[in-house]
């Protein structure tokens, strides 16, 4: 949802800004197509910062509407965030394709009377930008996935045992707030400045978006396994690999070096203190982010001890 439109997005702004000395000040508002003079004419700034602003609104309130469906039912979420999704993507590559091919043509033009669109170019901007619209709007609807299956009236539910955990990454959701709200401290002082080169100043926002994915951990034990996320990255350890569950401890100091030494490794807790230690079959130790750690460990070891008695 975040990724998608603001690949998008910073896509079509690097091509801009690329642009920027090659255009000139203004471009046909009213004419320039074919044979017909160009009779009124429009600041590229504002063509860039009507069609850019746009995008950014539209995705930005897709993001809250995407975070405020939370609170519904597996089935309503899962169409409300597909029909978001789909919604936002369309417009954003719309605008982006869009603002792309009307800068297009205006390259290395002197002045905008010398800007001249073809019938067959000018049919191409209006019908591309919704074709396109179309094509990601479908890669939207394919990347939401299948709604949730309910079970079936009357039948009878298997007994389960489920425990999961989310945390929010508090340093990680305040520097990306502070890189947002300095990009756009910096698009808003800069633009009216100095022109379309004042949108360079959206770097901070798009370094905020890219960390925005990482800023909620979650580890969720099942009889199948132990799964850890963060972000895209998943961690999967089988409970057929895991011999037993321990509260373990990961000192401040042993942390920091390891995280310089080795980064993110499969077995490194994303922040020191207590942790969910995993003895698996192959005589290594597995350590994972958790903050309750007795009941994780209870839950670990229940699930080996259901595990191991069904197979006898």
């Amino acid at each position: 949802m975040g990724l998608v439109p603001a690949a998008m997005i910073g896509g079509a702004a690097v091509v801009t800004l690329g642009w920027q000395n090659r255009l000139p000040e203004r471009l046909p508002n009213s004419g320039g197509v074919g044979d017909r003079p160009v009779l009124t004419t429009i600041g590229v700034d504002t063509v860039v910062a009507v069609l850019g602003e746009a995008a950014i609104a539209v995705w930005l309130l897709g993001l809250v509407a995407f975070a405020l469906s939370r609170g519904l039912s597996g089935v309503g979420r899962h169409w409300v965030r597909t029909g978001v999704q789909v919604g936002v993507c369309g417009f954003v590559a719309a605008a982006a394709s869009a603002l792309l091919m009307l800068l297009a043509p205006a390259l290395d033009a002197p002045s905008a009377t010398d800007v001249r669109l073809s019938w067959g170019y000018f049919v191409a901007c209006l019908v591309v930008p919704m074709l396109v619209a179309a094509v990601l709007g479908l890669v939207a609807y394919a990347l939401a996935g299948k709604p949730p299956t309910d079970r079936p009236a009357g039948a009878t539910p298997d007994e389960r045992l489920l425990w999961w955990e989310s945390r929010a990454l508090r340093p990680v959701l305040w520097l990306s707030g502070a890189l947002a709200l300095s990009g756009v401290v910096l698009v808003a002082a800069l633009v009216p400045l100095i022109g379309v080169a004042g949108w360079a100043g959206a770097a901070p926002a798009a370094t905020a978006l890219v960390l925005l994915p990482f800023a909620r951990y979650r580890l969720v034990i099942d009889q199948d396994a132990v799964r850890c996320a963060v972000g895209p990255y998943r961690r999967r350890v089988p409970m057929s690999r895991i011999l037993a569950a321990e509260e373990g401890y990961l000192p401040v100091g042993t942390w920091l070096t390891r995280s310089a030494l080795h980064g993110a490794a499969a077995d490194l807790p994303l922040l020191p203190g207590p942790a969910l230690a995993l003895r698996l079959t192959d005589g290594t130790r597995r350590l994972v982010t958790c903050r309750d750690v007795r009941t994780a460990v209870e839950t670990v070891n229940t699930l080996r001890l259901r595990r191991t008695t069904a197979q006898s």
